[in-house]
This record gives C-alpha cells, structure tokens and sequence, in this order.
C-alpha cells in the first residue's frame, strides 16, 4: 500500500545514510590498524585492501542492525516531527499498522544478518586468518636484503646473495655456508631462483652453475660441480594451517563441547536475534507528543543499545569462563523487560 511504501522509504533513507556513515567510518578505522603492520614492512597495500574488506564484512552483522536500529529512532523521529504520524492516527490507522511494514523489514534484515553470521563471518576470519600467516611467513624473505649476511642458528648457515629481483625469487651470486668447527660446506652459484613455501614449512632453491666445496676433520675434502642444483630449506616462521575458532564451520561448533565453541555458536545464533530485540525497541521508542525533534529519542536509543551489548557481550564472557551454560538470558531478559515496559506504557496512555 501507499502508507507501507512511504514509511518504508522514509525509514530506508535514514537506515541507508546512518549504514553509510558507519561503515566509512569503521573501514577507515580498520584500515588504520593494517597501515601500522604495512609500515612496519610485514603487510603490503594489497594486503591491508583485503584485510580491511575482510574486517568490514564480518562487521556487517553488528552495522547492518546497529544502522536500522537508529534509522528507526531518526525516521520516526522526524515523521512525529512534522504531525505525520499524528495524522496517521488521527484517519484511524493504528500503531500496529504502522509498524507492520517496518517490522517485516526487521524480519528481512534479521534474515540478511543470519546468512553473514553463520556463513560469512566464518569465510571472512578464515581468509583473514590464511593472508595474516601468508603475510607473516613471506616477511621472512622480504625481509632479506642483498649484500649482506644472514646467519640462521638452526642450521649454522651463513646465507649472501650479491643482488635480488623479482621480489626475491631471482637471487645473483649466492654464497651458503653451513656446518660447524668439524664440518664445513660451502655452495656458490652465479644464479639462482627460490620459490618460497613449496611446502608450509620450507622453501625450494634452485642454483644454476654451482659449486659445492665441503671439507671435515675426520673426511675428506670433497668438491663437485653441477648445472643445476636444487636445495630445501627449512623456513623460519612456518605457514601452519592453525585452528581459528572464529574460523570454524557451524558444524564443527554443533560437535563441539568446548566452552569457547559453546559461545562463539550461540553468538552467530545470537545476531539475527538481536536485529528484532532491537527493531522492536526502537518501534517501542516511537515518540507520540507531536512536534517533537527527530533526535529527541537519541540519547535514550544510544543508551539502550549500550546496555543491551555490553549484556550481551558479558553473558558471552560468562560462558567462555563457564560461569553460565547459555548466553540466551541477556536477549530474552531484556526483551522481557522491553515487553513489560511497553505494556505499562499502553496502559498509562489508556
């Protein structure tokens, strides 16, 4: 109908102007965290680019309902405003006609939020997880500079190369020493390639012309000449497959028994939840004396919605310590207490 239309534009533009708004200012806010690593050598601008697109979409399931939370208190903030909602009751058409289209949007964002919690937030960590060890594990060979030297105390190599290209995958004039005061072995070459990472924990080096001298107290001397040369090297900081829980499927939280799973599945359960408590109590906000401001409801909305998180985010605490079994008590409690208010409410205005 034309009243459904017009409420749900109306609302839409504030929730989409508040989604932006916030959701430039949490990019900005992330990306600034990953220019820290970026300066220190460790993340490249790709990198920070996919970290931050990452971050921002496993936010969206606390933005999305956040945004329609205050696009709600503003939207019918500014329609009491102007009389339109005292004009609307005043031809006979109820509150609950009013928010039916609005709480249907509630239902649809709720279902939105639901697919991001159970599907995308787990892809999102993983693949935020998988770049950061990727990124951390690469630093070791873009750490290494040409024309000096390296010692790695593991396995007693002196490692030089003259010059470095290709981001270090073409190495010119490499030296390596390895072994100790019994045992010496010494492998030149004018050229060389690397491919980092061949396996998670070592890299592969191919040496073209290369000359291996190795000399022992108890040995003798040996010395060998071969076109091509291919060496494993074990890598100082592994690329390791670790387990993420805020990585892990839905399905492996349903097994599991861990305090820690236990709450990490009940938050993803817990977010499209959330979307309607807090729907409902923005409708339940509703200012009915006319012509007030369209921000007059703003600090309470604002301190409702703290009180509501900071539960929230106490009884998931709880259950990571074992103190509770269930972090439900927060989302029903205070629905049950929003429901009890509203009901004395309506009876106050009767």
């Amino acid at each position: 109908m034309l009243i459904d239309r017009y409420l749900i534009r109306e609302i839409g533009a504030s929730f989409a102007a508040i989604a932006i708004i916030l959701t430039v200012v949490f990019l900005a806010y992330s990306m600034t965290r990953f220019l820290t690593d970026a300066a220190g050598g460790l993340l490249s601008a790709g990198e920070v680019a996919q970290l931050t697109f990452y971050k921002s979409l496993i936010a969206l399931e606390v933005l999305l309902p956040l945004a329609f939370y205050f696009g709600l208190v503003v939207g019918l903030g500014r329609l009491n405003q102007h009389s339109e909602l005292t004009a609307m009751r005043a031809s006979g058409i109820r509150d609950g006609r009013i928010n039916r289209p609005l709480l249907a949007c509630a239902a649809l964002l709720a279902a939105m939020v639901a697919a991001l919690s159970l599907g995308v937030r787990p892809w999102a960590y993983g693949e935020m997880y998988a770049l950061k060890e990727r990124a951390e594990a690469a630093s070791e060979l873009d750490r290494i500079k040409p024309q000096r030297f390296y010692f790695y105390e593991d396995s007693e190599r002196t490692v030089y190369a003259q010059d470095i290209r290709d981001h270090g995958s073409e190495l010119l004039g490499v030296f390596i020493r390895t072994g100790d005061v019994d045992s010496i072995e010494i492998i030149t070459a004018p050229r060389g390639s690397l491919e980092a990472f061949v396996t998670p924990h070592r890299h592969r080096l191919r040496l073209s012309d290369a000359t291996i001298h190795k000399t022992g107290r108890d040995t003798a001397d040996f010395y060998g000449r071969f076109d091509t040369l291919t060496l494993s090297i074990t890598a100082g900081n592994a690329m390791e497959n670790e387990y993420h829980l805020k990585a892990a499927t839905n399905a492996a939280l349903f097994d599991a028994r861990a305090p820690g799973e236990r709450a990490e599945l009940q938050w993803r359960l817990s977010t499209p939840i959330s979307s309607l408590i807090l729907a409902f109590a923005a409708l339940a906000m509703t200012d009915h004396r006319p012509r007030r401001g369209r921000y007059a409801r703003l600090p309470l909305a604002v301190a409702i919605y703290a009180i509501y998180y900071n539960l929230l985010g106490v009884a998931r605490t709880w259950v990571e310590q074992e103190s509770v079994g269930s972090l439900w008590w927060a989302p029903l409690g205070f629905a049950a207490v929003l429901c009890a208010l509203v009901m004395v409410r309506r009876r106050r205005v009767a």
